[in-house]
């Protein structure tokens, strides 16, 4: 549009008011033509996702940050300014014509990051809840109970009211030691992502213009994505705790690039492989 009334100014000065008139419908027209195009280009539509996905990213990134301030954890804090600091070295890399690195390379990285700060969360959040719970008081309760149901005398009602008492502390049981399986898979993975990004990063600045860069840093990747298979693990209706809202986007995320939610020993069981690796 701008240039259309540049144009048009000049177009006046020998034309008049007619020059600047057809130099303004076809401008217009151009205007027009451009808002049915553009808009299904594929290119287009790439940078308008991508744009709003850093924009997601962020706001994101921001709210797990105050989350970890709210705990105190500076470890976790100082951990992730380590790997964000080493995927901005990356994307200065990606800058560089001769490297086969792409920005797209590096975003996976920078998502990896956040879903860092999402596990960790998630962790303190398990944490905190297994300090507030108490499996032994849990025990003892389920032992009187059912000293009291061996009453002979006790009436029908109180029974069932003992039974359901039973079967709750039963379940509280259960979903303990089952988060504990799981958060043994968590802190196995949030002390291998910090070391693989390290190797990605190495692995970048030794060989930045290798020719197979595209295979090698996918390789590398899918040691990283244990991340998603962990944080899948806590998107089921089990997991109530605030800490799982924290991790659907890693599970959403994780199904939609193929990854199957494992088993909690089978996500143990990964974790300890991907650490001995």
């Amino acid at each position: 549009m701008l240039a259309t009334a540049v144009v048009a100014i000049f177009a006046s000065i020998p034309m008049g008011w007619a020059g600047m008139a057809l130099v303004g419908v076809v401008g217009l027209g151009c205007e027009a033509l451009a808002a049915l195009a553009i808009p299904g280009l594929p290119s287009f539509r790439a940078k308008v996702d991508r744009e709003h996905h850093q924009q997601t990213r962020a706001q994101r990134r921001l709210q797990l940050l105050g989350e970890l301030s709210n705990y105190g954890d500076t470890a976790a804090l100082n951990t992730y300014q380590h790997m964000f600091n080493r995927v901005q070295a990356l994307y200065q890399t990606a800058s560089d014509s001769r490297t086969t690195l792409t920005r797209e390379d590096v975003d996976k990285l920078e998502d990896l990051t956040v879903d860092y700060l999402g596990l960790c969360v998630v962790n303190l959040s398990l944490k905190q809840r297994k300090d507030h719970a108490s499996d032994e008081v849990a025990a003892k309760r389920i032992a009187g109970i059912e000293a009291q149901l061996q009453n002979s005398a006790l009436r029908e009602e109180e029974a069932r009211q003992l039974r359901s008492a039973l079967a709750e502390y039963t379940e509280v049981m259960n979903r303990s030691r089952r988060l504990a399986v799981r958060r043994s898979a968590l802190e196995a993975t949030l002390i291998a992502m910090p070391d693989k990004m390290e190797e990605v990063y190495q692995l970048v600045i030794t060989s930045p213009y290798s020719s197979d860069m595209g295979s090698k840093l996918e390789e590398s990747l899918a040691h990283l994505r244990l991340a998603e298979e962990v944080a899948a693990e806590f998107d089921s209706p089990q997991s109530l705790d605030r800490g799982a809202a924290y991790a659907s986007p890693l599970a959403s995320r994780g199904s939609a690039s193929g990854t199957v939610a494992l088993g909690a020993s089978r996500a143990a069981n990964n974790a300890a492989q991907s650490l001995k690796t």
